[in-house]
């Protein structure tokens, strides 16, 4: 068997992560193995680099998807060889659909120990399927040029950000002796980044009765104002998904932005106010009402507006699909009709007789999730950047989130909707912003990534966890199922854990605050924002009472709506 040159390993991947730096890359998030000693070590003596380490690759992977998602720059991760790599499929699929940047760089066995049982070996080539914008086995480390491993990073980094962004997967084979030298190797000339390229921008269809249905997106100010903008220049309203960040800021001053169409969306109103046309940017909506609403009456014309490859169309109705970042899409568009404002003004008379019925219904209702809601939204400031857990909080935010002029980053993982490493997520997200982190998230999903909680404090990042918890997983209780008396739907759906999460706060090192009262939520949150360190705010609510209040206040929005 060969033997490594630890000289030339170290070379190649050294000049490997000094390209990452050169093209935009500035963290490294990575988790201790053998085999990986040599990218570890290149990683660390890097300049320019910052290294978090996390004890759990799942953790690791979605703390590098936080974190990439509110700096807008891609992150890699580093892990060894065997299932410490299968633990970043979950992040990987997450990032794949939601077109976040992610260096995946994985140790592995050389070949000569390939299938010959050696420990800690699986087949890892395209170890992730189609869920990676591009895979790339390099030759053994250490028997190229450094510069091979130069161009290697230069084309990772523009296939991870340019044109559909997105994780790429880099697996390093590796011989030993892993243990890296003392001496610095040669310098290594490094490469330019090549501009992006610029895609042809067809205009806007002639039709002054349209809608912009904007999706979860992650969108700072000018973006922001750029999709406000176009909504202004064509007067057609724009119905946001609370995980777009559309709902919150001075933009909603100028355009039309609807926080309620979760619920105008199940009324005959809305049947009698098809448009002519629906631009959809990004991601699917949350609401499942949208999508009845979609199918129920057929616009002409869905154009799709994505730089991410999703160009979501279940229904098999969209007419048009555009290749372009939908900010940069709305900032280059043409508009071509006369704008109709009694159009804008029926959906802004819409939204205002909706939101009130709902805000109405919310004011008189017990404290359950709506209330929470409502206080998170009074309470958070304009820097604090909000992570939403997945099942019931998003649809929370969804049905029950005004909005307002007042700005809000809110950050959801809606690209595949899974519950996995959300804490993590959060504490990426954190570790990216200046300000104050709030994670708005269900029992069951905080319980799914302990692992990511016990990493707070020695990441050194401020988190407000905010946990509703009914015992289980709650959104299950909307299942038509759920009203079956021949199942046993408690035990098989909603999963109760009975479990007292008071316990977990000495546990990871955070402050605890129990609330079962608005004022008290309202207390337990001016203890926490602004406060350093790891804050646990535990509300206990009623899943079956949080399901009725969805239901009514949809129900009093429709009747308002259709008088």
């Amino acid at each position: 068997m060969t033997a490594s040159n630890p000289l030339a390993v170290h070379a190649s991947l050294r000049a490997f992560f000094a390209q990452l730096v050169a093209s935009g890359v500035q963290h490294v998030a990575l988790s201790p193995g053998s085999r990986s000693t040599p990218l570890t070590v290149a990683a660390d003596q890097t300049p320019g680099l910052d290294v978090s380490i996390h004890l759990d690759e799942r953790a690791g992977s979605f703390f590098a998807l936080g974190l990439a998602r509110a700096t807008k720059q891609p992150v890699a991760l580093v892990c060894t060889s065997g299932t410490a790599a299968a633990n970043y499929l979950p992040a990987v699929i997450e990032a794949f659909h939601s077109g976040v940047p992610l260096l995946v760089l994985t140790a592995d066995r050389p070949p000569e120990l390939q299938s010959r049982g050696a420990p800690q070996t699986i087949d890892q080539v395209e170890l992730f399927g189609t869920h990676v914008r591009w895979f790339h086995q390099p030759a053994v480390v250490g028997t190229e040029h450094p510069s091979e491993a130069v161009a290697l990073a230069a084309a990772a980094v523009q296939l991870a950000t340019q044109e559909t962004p997105g994780p790429v997967h880099l697996n390093w084979p590796l011989r030993e002796p892993l243990e890296p030298p003392p001496e610095e190797p040669e310098p290594v000339a490094l490469l330019t980044t090549p501009p992006a390229q610029v895609h042809p921008c067809p205009p806007l269809p002639n039709c002054p009765h349209g809608l912009l249905v904007v999706g979860p997106l992650d969108l700072d100010t000018q973006e922001k104002e750029a999709i406000a903008a176009l909504a202004q220049a064509t007067g057609w309203p724009i119905i946001a998904d609370p995980a777009s960040s559309l709902r919150h800021g001075p933009h909603t001053n100028k355009a039309l932005v609807l926080s309620a169409g979760e619920h105008i969306f199940r009324s005959a109103w809305a049947d009698q106010h098809t448009p002519e046309v629906v631009v959809q940017l990004g991601a699917l909506p949350t609401s499942k009402a949208y999508r009845l609403w979609l199918d129920r009456t057929r616009p002409a014309q869905i154009i799709t507006v994505d730089h991410a490859g999703r160009h979501p169309d279940p229904l098999l109705l969209v007419t048009e699909r555009i290749d372009l970042a939908p900010a940069d899409w709305a900032a280059r568009v043409t508009v071509a009709h006369t704008k109709d404002l009694s159009w804008s003004q029926a959906w802004q008379e819409a939204e205002r007789t909706a939101a009130a019925a709902v805000a109405d219904l919310s004011a008189h209702a017990p404290f359950n999730n709506p209330a929470v809601v409502d206080v998170l939204g009074a309470q958070l400031s304009a820097q604090t950047a909000l992570v939403v857990g997945n099942s019931m909080p998003i649809r929370d935010l969804d049905a029950f989130l005004p909005a307002g002029p007042k700005p809000l980053q809110v950050y959801a993982n809606r690209g595949a909707n899974g519950i996995d490493g959300q804490v993590s997520t959060a504490l990426g997200v954190a570790a990216g912003h200046d300000e104050s982190t709030v994670f708005f998230t269900g029992d069951l999903t905080l319980l799914h990534d302990l692992s990511g909680r016990s990493a707070a404090r020695r990441l050194g990042v401020d988190l407000t966890v905010v946990v509703v918890d009914n015992n289980g997983g709650g959104i299950f209780s909307f299942l038509p199922i759920a009203g079956q008396n021949h199942v046993d739907h408690r035990r098989l759906f909603h999963t109760p854990h009975d479990l007292d999460l008071a316990h977990l706060a000495p546990l990871v090192g955070a402050n605890y605050h129990r609330v079962s009262h608005r004022q008290d939520l309202e207390e337990a949150l001016a203890m926490s924002l602004g406060h350093p360190g790891l804050h646990l705010i535990h509300v206990l609510v009623d899943a079956v009472d949080n399901i009725d209040l969805h239901r009514k206040a949809s129900a009093a929005a429709v009747e308002a709506l259709d008088r």
